[in-house]
């Protein structure tokens, strides 16, 4: 059973933070921030604190507002990756393993560099928040990492437990079907997703969590070594493990 509730705060016009309470003496912790407003006016609303802000990555759309929330809340840590100059609020640095108590359980650091040199997931209990290294069908943009780092990025999330819940950073879900579709036209998982996710959309309901377990069905980022996925990128098999996942992003790239 999860021993955390999140709260989803959607903010611009496709983001996501994420609040998350913790435990009987009830700890809480923010998923990036670039927009304080609507996480302030929830805080206040509720006569909550803020004792955690955990940064996935330094894009503005993710941590442009943390200072406001330091302002806001002087005592709340802030969990970044070692290294990360460009988050200049201080923190907490945090390697690959690095555990947080929070609450009832804990805050487990995933080094996932790809998206950018310094990005970190967080794992909380039975839940996983990638920010934009990973979306429900996709993964994010190579601005500094290389396809090696993508592969080994999308092995260790795969990784983790089926019944993991995936909170990701943005509403891409339905563009990410679409490139999905088109590298595997037979999957009927992946066809039912899409059905599942049109009404969704059609009800203006979010998409996010995903889970492990969906994304293994699904994303063909998680699933390179798929004979289905290796007959759309590499048909004529003269591509190593690595060149496919550079491909494959290359084309979602184009898409």
């Amino acid at each position: 059973m999860n021993k955390i509730d999140v709260t989803v705060i959607p903010y611009f016009d496709d983001n996501f933070s994420y609040l998350i309470t913790s435990g009987k003496d009830e700890k809480r912790a923010l998923v990036d921030c670039g927009d304080a407003g609507p996480v302030l006016d929830l805080l206040e609303a509720k006569g909550w604190k803020l004792d955690y802000l955990l940064a996935t990555h330094s894009h503005y759309d993710h941590a442009g507002d943390i200072p406001a929330l330091k302002t806001a809340f002087p005592e709340m840590t802030v969990l970044k990756a070692k290294g990360e100059s460009r988050i200049a609020t201080p923190g907490t640095e945090l390697v690959e393993g690095d555990e947080i108590e929070f609450g009832d359980t804990k805050i487990r650091a995933i080094s996932v560099p790809a998206h950018t040199n310094y990005c970190l997931s967080f794992l909380i209990d039975e839940s996983v928040f990638v920010g934009d290294a990973l979306f429900s069908g996709g993964c994010g943009r190579l601005f500094e990492g290389q396809a090696d780092d993508l592969m080994k990025a999308m092995d260790k999330l795969s990784s983790l437990p089926d019944s993991t819940l995936v909170y990701f950073g943005h509403e891409y879900t339905a563009a990410n079907l679409r490139f999905a579709i088109s590298i595997e036209p037979d999957n009927e998982d992946l066809k039912a997703y899409i059905s599942e996710v049109s009404e969704k959309m059609n009800k203006r309901e979010r998409t996010t969590p995903s889970s492990i377990e969906l994304e293994k069905k699904i994303n063909p980022f998680f699933r390179i070594d798929e004979e289905s996925v290796i007959h759309a990128i590499d048909p004529n098999r003269s591509m190593s493990r690595t060149e496919r996942m550079a491909a494959l992003r290359r084309r979602k790239d184009q898409f």
